[in-house]
């Protein structure tokens, strides 16, 4: 009997950038307000990743149907009002469905993604662009988006082990850029050292 399918789970992704004059004290909060988010319905695991310039958060979903409870939660109403609405520029953020399953240690960096949904874009450059980063190192969460509203066709998130340094990475997705620019235009990143839960 051949093995069942993994099950198909959501991922909620957000990517802020972070104001030049945001305080160390509206920072901190943000990032309390983030890990809070584990509080809300449905949510498996939290990730967070800090640098200097941003806050990413990956949030895994039990699937696609909780992401309605989740968005309308007072956890994450509260980081998006009382936690990133003061210390960020601006953000991105997308959903998608995954099979790959919440990570069970934090990673030593995130690098977050996501395809602008341009026209003339056929599924087969998305999948070719999904499976460009699967061969990336690093442990890689990532599909399609599902909502009819989303900015993206499709997002994820890289998460790196100590030994698969940043700048590695940032060498191979060089020609990469190249390459997805002349579909998708510029792709929404980010990339931050993780933080501890």
């Amino acid at each position: 009997m051949p093995d069942a399918a993994p099950p198909l789970l959501a991922l909620h992704l957000v990517a802020a950038q972070l104001r030049p004059d945001a305080t160390d004290a509206a920072i901190a909060h943000a990032v309390e307000r983030a890990r809070a988010l584990a509080d809300a319905p449905g949510v498996l695991t939290v990730l967070l990743g800090l640098s200097e310039a941003q806050l990413v958060v990956a949030t895994w979903l039990d699937d696609r149907g909780a992401l309605d409870a989740f968005a309308a939660s007072q956890p994450h109403m509260a980081f998006v009002m009382q936690g990133l609405a003061p210390a960020i520029r601006e953000m991105w953020s997308a959903a998608v469905e995954t099979t790959t399953a919440p990570p069970t240690t934090t990673p030593a960096a995130l690098w977050l993604f996501a395809v602008p949904a341009a026209d003339g874009v056929y599924e087969w450059q998305v999948r070719d662009l999904l499976q460009d980063v699967s061969a990336l190192p690093g442990e890689l969460a990532a599909g399609a988006t599902f909502e009819e509203r989303e900015r993206f066709r499709a997002a994820g998130v890289l998460l790196l082990a100590a030994d698969e340094a940043p700048s590695t990475l940032e060498a191979l997705l060089t020609p990469l850029r190249t390459t997805w620019a002349e579909s998708f235009g510029t792709i929404r990143e980010a990339l931050t050292p993780g933080l501890p839960a």
